[in-house]
């Protein structure tokens, strides 16, 4: 750790959950855009779309805290492992998510089931429904995107919930590595001992 100071350290967090941030950002913001669809068209919203946006949204509000936090707190005993136990609970859900989105692994082409609907691709090329925008009797606000568009953004969500497990992975990782700078620096930090004061 000779090159890595706290500081050093701190910030490398600070940049790992600004990743998670922006990951747990991107599904939350799909997500918030399916279910207005769906709202918006009086469909029926399956619970599973539900606990995508309610854990991506979790995520988003951890990682903004951890981002303000992580340069005052880190590596504090306490508070590391808080950290740890909550980056853990963050890779399973980004884990969840993935399993929830994994017909976005599957090809955009024929067939596909999205978020917003299932069904072939060509058939659907996105629309305000048939009588158009509006707030009126029938009319809808939101725009709905077509299958194979629909299909795109589930595959990134699905993507990206992976990329959102590892580098929470990491930050628990480092969370660890916090805390034995922390208590090193605590152990032999300034004093008379060391011929060091501040």
């Amino acid at each position: 750790m000779g090159i890595f100071k706290g500081g050093a350290l701190r910030l490398v967090q600070t940049g790992l959950y600004a990743i998670t941030f922006c990951c747990s950002a991107i599904i939350l913001g799909f997500f918030s855009y399916f279910l207005s669809v769906l709202a918006d068209r009086k469909l029926i919203i399956p619970t599973k779309w539900k606990a995508v946006e309610g854990l991506a949204g979790a995520a988003v509000l951890y990682s903004i805290c951890a981002i303000l936090l992580t340069c005052c707190l880190g590596g504090v005993t306490f508070f590391a492992f808080l950290g740890l136990f909550l980056d853990v609970l963050f890779i399973a859900a980004m884990v969840a998510i993935a399993i929830m989105t994994r017909d976005g692994a599957k090809t955009c082409n024929g067939f596909v089931k999205t978020p917003i609907g299932n069904g072939l691709t060509y058939q659907n090329d996105g629309s305000f429904g048939g009588n158009g925008f509006g707030s009126g009797n029938g009319e809808n606000v939101t725009y709905a995107v077509g299958l194979k568009t629909a299909c795109r953004y589930n595959k990134a969500c699905f993507a990206v919930a992976i990329i959102g497990a590892l580098f929470f992975l990491m930050t628990a990782l480092m969370q660890v590595f916090l805390a034995r700078h922390h208590k090193k620096e605590k152990r032999y930090g300034p004093g008379p001992k060391n011929n060091y004061t501040s």
